[in-house]
């Protein structure tokens, strides 16, 4: 019988770690905001429930001097039945875990950030060659909080992470600039801005959220057939500039979601709405630069319920996307080596001057 509380401690600490190094990396404003979601969830705090700020400003100086204390430190192998495992040896401790309800997730994050988590597992199936892991109450999480994950032939998603995604969604949606978009995807699923925040709302939040994580899957999906066209990690691990990696990793996503295995598809064929908008309001930063088609295409599909506007809206994006795949895969050839000129190139040629930005 494996120990929760220990195995939690030591995953946790290997959290603690990775947050320690590379908490810097966050804006403050992310930062202070990713700190708030990981006390509520420490603490067992719903959303809704008043927060005692003097006990949340302790709580976020006291991980401050943890992180300080561990920012040197390296990662740990994780004890389990009086074996160690590396932290990143996923098989093995789920081979070890599976049998008692659990699952273990690692794998690197932006800036290639450490991420782990352990939970309880909700379910497991095939889908063609790929193992899919349905994570549900989590015992242990770093900062980030991915709502899915891909390691070689297995897919994890994740109903904790996604939860808290939709409901500083439904948050947004409760303001009176809350776009449409918002609107649409909430009110798919029965919710409306006028709703105030309560159990049931987060009971209901819940619900969406196991409907979307089934969504998340085919991104990953989309992403393990497609990775191939960016070099995956070869390149991210050595592109030094955060705009670069930024910028690898958006075309990435968008070659995933476009792709004939991927999230966009999917939601066409099963014509799911909710996702649909969903899909809209999660879609920022360069990702809806480099792809305004879909947006384009979805404030059309307002007014006509049409998902064949969609549907060419993806085979947009998926020729753009592998166009700049190509492009991604040539500079990582023709500078080799030199990963700082090739973050340079992509900074100056490609985000400046096609992007302005």
């Amino acid at each position: 019988m494996v120990d929760i509380k220990t195995l939690a401690f030591y995953i946790k600490r290997n959290c603690n770690i990775s947050d320690a190094t590379h908490w810097g990396y966050y804006s403050i404003c992310s930062l202070l905001l990713k700190l708030r979601e990981l006390y509520l969830i420490e603490n067992k705090i719903k959303p809704w429930e008043k927060i005692d700020q003097k006990e949340i400003g302790e709580w976020i100086s006291d991980r401050e001097n943890l992180w300080k204390e561990l920012e040197n430190k390296d990662l740990e192998d994780i004890p389990l039945e009086q074996n160690f495992y590396n932290p990143f040896d996923i098989e093995k401790i789920n081979a070890e875990l599976e049998n008692e309800g659990l699952i273990y997730g690692a794998g690197y994050g932006l800036r290639m950030k450490p991420s782990f988590f352990l939970s309880e597992l909700i379910s497991k199936e095939k889908i063609g060659r790929f193992d899919v892991y349905v994570a549900g109450e989590e015992f242990s999480r770093d900062l980030s909080g991915y709502p899915a994950m891909l390691q070689d032939k297995k897919i994890y998603v994740r109903i904790d992470p996604t939860i808290q995604l939709i409901w500083g969604k439904f948050e947004e949606l409760r303001l009176k600039s809350s776009n449409s978009a918002l609107k649409f995807a909430f009110s798919k699923y029965g919710i409306s801005p006028e709703e105030e925040p309560s159990e049931d709302i987060y009971r209901r939040i819940h619900m969406i959220a196991r409907s979307e994580v089934e969504t998340y899957i085919y991104h990953e999906l989309g992403e393990a057939i497609e990775e191939e066209k960016v070099g995956d990690k070869i390149i991210l691990s050595s592109l030094s500039r955060n705009k670069a990696e930024i910028f690898v990793r958006s075309v990435k996503d968008i070659l995933s979601d476009t792709s004939e295995n991927g999230m966009l598809k999917h939601i066409i064929e099963n014509q799911k709405e909710g996702s649909l908008g969903f899909y809209i309001v999660f879609l920022g930063g360069l990702r809806k630069i480099i792809f305004p088609e879909i947006s384009d295409a979805f404030h059309l599909f307002l007014g006509t319920g049409d998902w064949l506007l969609i549907e060419k809206a993806r085979r947009v994006g998926y020729i753009k996307a592998e166009g700049y795949a190509e492009r991604l895969l040539s500079l990582n050839k023709k500078y080799n080596s030199e990963k700082e000129l090739m973050a340079k190139y992509v900074e100056e040629e490609i985000l400046w001057k096609e992007f302005s930005l």
